[in-house]
């Protein structure tokens, strides 16, 4: 491998640090399904919350659990660094686990702890929440370096 390994606090720093990520699923037809995603870690697991439950992705771990995790930062040699996280996803149709990713997601997301609350009202006011999917990640094998 090309660069050097993150310490487990980079990494760690990192999944609750970083905002965006990429997860790729598969297909039925065995390929690989790559998107941009929002996520919170807590708890040892990567979160993930999809707006339905009928997105490809959702479908695609229904069908096959096997994703991958990523996360790159950094342009500039010194400043580099990512994470790959090999796992199984599993679906979690835990209303209160959902809430609580949800808070933080948003809490993470929003300028405010006010503001993220607010919205999560709105969500289960609305029943929004109720068509929400919960994905938790739980890893196999992590790959990391920096540059």
């Amino acid at each position: 491998m090309v660069g050097t390994p993150l310490s487990q606090k980079e990494i760690h720093e990192l999944l609750v640090r970083e905002k965006t990520c990429w997860l790729a699923t598969v297909s039925p037809k065995g390929e690989p399904h790559l998107i941009p995603m929002h996520f919170v870690f807590f708890d040892g697991n990567v979160h993930l919350i999809f707006v339905s439950s009928a997105s490809k992705s959702v479908r695609n771990i229904e069908r096959n659990p096997s994703v991958c995790f990523g996360i790159n930062v950094g342009e500039r040699a010194g400043e580099i660094k990512c994470v790959l996280i090999h796992g199984k996803a599993k679906i979690i149709n835990d209303i209160n686990l959902l809430k609580r990713a949800h808070r933080k997601i948003l809490t993470k997301y929003l300028p405010s702890k006010k503001e993220g609350e607010e919205f999560l009202q709105k969500l289960i006011v609305s029943g929004a929440i109720e068509k929400r999917t919960l994905v938790t990640i739980k890893s196999e094998k992590i790959v990391s370096w920096k540059l």
